[in-house]
């Protein structure tokens, strides 16, 4: 205070202290700036004021917060005006980069001194900013009162700035001491006041962007960024609590050092193995309390330290060692753990060395931001704790549906690793239409929809669950507990041994060569195939008349009517009853996909998962679908089955088929609208067939280099 200064009444200063009170318990930050702005406005008898704010993601301007004007009945903002309409003041001229020094506000943003105008008009600094408004509005600003609203860390908060000081009879006056005094003393208590309710709004704010986060991956790089510039710190770094019960420790997850411009996300990579954990037991199984970081982990408590090469409470050894080869300078920490809801430690954050906002000289972290960064640190910790969880029951879920896929796999020896490998294909042909540029030029997959078609490929034969092994395992025609062939080569061994064979009302003899290649004939039409020809069935059913005898002398029909109609079964090792049974799979997929209340970014795998014996000209089953009432991974998924089931190298009824004959039979299927034309051509096009056959099957399988031929 000047000499020529008097000091406040006490009614003023009283009156002050209740705006003071006031404003402190308001929470609201529109009605917080409107009540500063209507008190100041009042107390100064200013026609005219505007309150502005910065805000963190903008740095660079002025936000109008309110503007209220008597004379022109303007009143935007706060909680009862209408919206402001002003674009924000910029702080910094878009082409040289220099201060903006066109307005009084901006003036008072880069000078943070209080400006007491006169007139405006009459300055010899220009003021166009304000003159240009003046034009726009048909007013004439005279005296201006503008103050830069600085906080405790030494940052601009904003500026209040009152226009025209009006006497008794309402002529503009120049603004008095006294309005100088009253508007910084209230200045004081704003500044405060709305640092608080901004970094709470900011906060908030913050939490709901840290909340939209996906994974840990992505979050951890936002914390650590956040938490440096609410504390101008240099460097820091993000610890992920490992807890194993023999030992617990803590992972470097999250690098960052702007002066060393190091920034690494660690998490997940090869590279973090590189970086030796933080142990939180010693040799001994006692807390390791020398290092900070395992410190605040072991007793969750915040560290904050000056100068770590002063200090003589904890080891910077490490610290040391990494100056000393960078050049760096570590002195200031902050170090404080993440805690989750249950006050369990899932992390550490650790910043070093805070940047003075006007010097960029390393200083100690400021007491007042300790609470400030353990807020950020309670809604990062909430944050990544949702994340750890979800990434918990995602892996659950993961280890669930895969024990679901063996546990099908293992009911049958002959179909093992089918539901391990669908997914791979359908992943080979989901990433070959997310990179077409044609045809599929539209489709792509975000992040949760590659995880809902993983999920569905993995289910797609969950249903088998349900099917009787006797049908899943029937590896040959006549297999049912048992493969009965053995029993039919009995019988003719028996005719072999008594070299007489009556059929019908003549006695016919079989010779030993004859009998060994019926037998012979009998085996190779129960391993089943891809087709039976009709005169092989034939001559099965003529073989049926063949009598043999039993030990009493009975006569005995070679073939029963069961074993006659299976073995002529024209495709496969199924009956078209037991085929029935084992298709009824897809019903029972469907039902018991439908039953689980699947999330909904979930919501389609019931839908992928049972398409894949659905047929594009609608035949197909269970539901006897068209192409376009499915979706494009529920086409996928056909191919995917397909293509799996013909190159399957452990299916007894078939040698491993080259990959010639399986595309063969696919273009087939395409040519008949059994599977999707455009999917086929993709998956010959993209060579998918090529990519899956690297990974999976037998050299002699891959006996063609390209698929052209099969677009015709």
């Amino acid at each position: 205070m000047s000499q020529t200064e008097q000091p406040l009444d006490l009614e003023t200063s009283r009156i002050l202290m209740d705006i003071a009170h006031e404003l402190f318990a308001e929470r609201d930050v529109s009605a917080l700036c409107e009540k500063v702005l209507t008190h100041a406005q009042q107390l100064t008898k200013a026609d005219g004021g505007t309150l502005y704010i910065t805000n963190p993601s903008k740095p660079k301007v002025l936000e109008f917060a309110i503007v209220n004007n008597t004379s022109l009945n303007i009143h935007q903002g706060g909680v009862t005006g209408g919206r402001v309409q002003f674009a924000p003041l910029a702080l910094y001229d878009s082409f040289s980069c220099e201060p903006n020094m066109t307005t009084v506000a901006t003036r008072a943003a880069h000078s943070r001194e209080l400006i007491n105008i006169s007139d405006v008009y009459g300055e010899e600094d220009n003021h166009r900013g304000t003159t240009q408004i003046d034009q726009q509005s048909k007013y004439h600003t005279e005296s201006v009162l503008a103050l830069p609203l600085i906080n405790q860390g030494n940052q601009l908060v904003g500026v209040l700035q009152l226009i025209n000081a009006q006497d008794s009879e309402g002529h503009v006056i120049p603004f008095d001491s006294k309005s100088e005094q009253i508007l910084t003393e209230l200045g004081r208590f704003a500044s405060v006041a709305l640092d608080q309710q901004l970094q709470i709004s900011s906060q908030r704010e913050l939490l709901a962007e840290l909340s939209s986060f996906s994974s840990p991956q992505t979050l951890l790089p936002k914390i650590l960024k956040e938490a440096q510039s609410l504390t101008m710190a240099d460097a820091g770094t993000i610890y992920l609590m490992e807890d194993e019960e023999t030992e617990p420790k803590l992972r470097f997850s999250v690098i960052r050092n702007k002066t060393l411009k190091i920034d690494k996300n660690l998490l997940g990579s090869d590279e973090q193995s590189s970086f030796p954990p933080i142990l939180l037991k010693n040799e001994q199984g006692e807390d390791n309390l020398i290092n900070v970081a395992s410190y605040c982990a072991n007793t969750k408590q915040m560290v904050n330290i000056e100068d770590a090469y002063e200090s003589t409470e904890f080891c910077f050894d490490g610290t040391k060692a990494f100056d000393q080869s960078t050049g760096y300078r570590s002195q200031s920490f902050l170090t404080l753990p993440l805690l989750n809801h249950n006050s369990d430690v899932i992390g550490v954050l650790q910043l070093i060395n805070a940047k003075h906002p006007k010097t960029k000289e390393t200083i100690p972290f400021a007491k007042h931001l300790e609470p400030l960064i353990k807020g950020l640190a309670t809604y990062a910790a909430i944050a990544l704790n949702n994340q750890i969880l979800l990434q918990d029951h995602k892996n659950l879920l993961d280890a669930f549906v895969q024990c679901i896929a063996q546990a099908i796999d293992a009911k049958s020896p002959h179909t093992s690793a089918h539901c391990q490998r669908v997914p791979l294909l359908m992943e080979l042909i989901a990433q070959a239409a997310c990179e077409d540029d044609t045809v599929f030029k539209d489709f792509n997959l975000n992040e949760d929809e590659w995880y809902e078609l993983r999920v569905s490929a993995w289910m797609h034969d969950c249903g088998k669950l349900a099917t009787p092994d006797t049908i899943l395992e029937k590896s040959t025609k006549l297999h049912i507990m048992q493969d009965g062939i053995d029993l039919i080569l009995a019988r003719l061994a028996t005719l072999d041994s008594t070299q007489q064979a009556p059929a019908g009302n003549g006695a016919n003899q079989f010779n030993h060569d004859e009998i060994k290649n019926i037998a012979e004939f009998l085996t190779c039409a129960n391993k089943g195939g891809e087709f039976m020809r009709e005169e092989d069935q034939a001559r099965v059913r003529e073989l049926a008349n063949i009598q043999w005898y039993d030990l009493d002398g009975n006569a005995h029909p070679l073939l029963s009517a069961y074993e006659v109609d299976s073995l002529c079964i024209p495709k496969g090792t199924l009956s078209v009853d037991e085929r029935k049974v084992i298709n009824n799979h897809m019903q029972v997929t469907i039902d018991m996909l439908e039953s689980l209340p699947f999330p909904k970014k979930l919501k389609r795998v019931p839908e992928y998962a049972g398409g894949h014996h659905e047929k594009m000209d609608g035949s197909g089953f269970p539901k006897g679908l068209t192409r376009e009432e499915m979706s494009i991974p529920a086409r996928m998924m056909a191919i995917a089955d397909v293509f799996e089931a013909l190159t399957a190298r452990d299916r007894p009824y078939k040698p491993p088929m080259p990959l010639s004959q399986a595309l063969r039979i696919l273009k087939n299927m395409k040519d008949s609208q059994h599977i999707d034309p455009d999917l086929f051509d993709l998956f010959v096009r993209a060579e998918v067939w090529k990519k899956y056959a690297d990974q999976v099957l037998l050299p002699e399988q891959k006996d063609i280099e390209h698929g052209n031929e099969y677009l015709e």
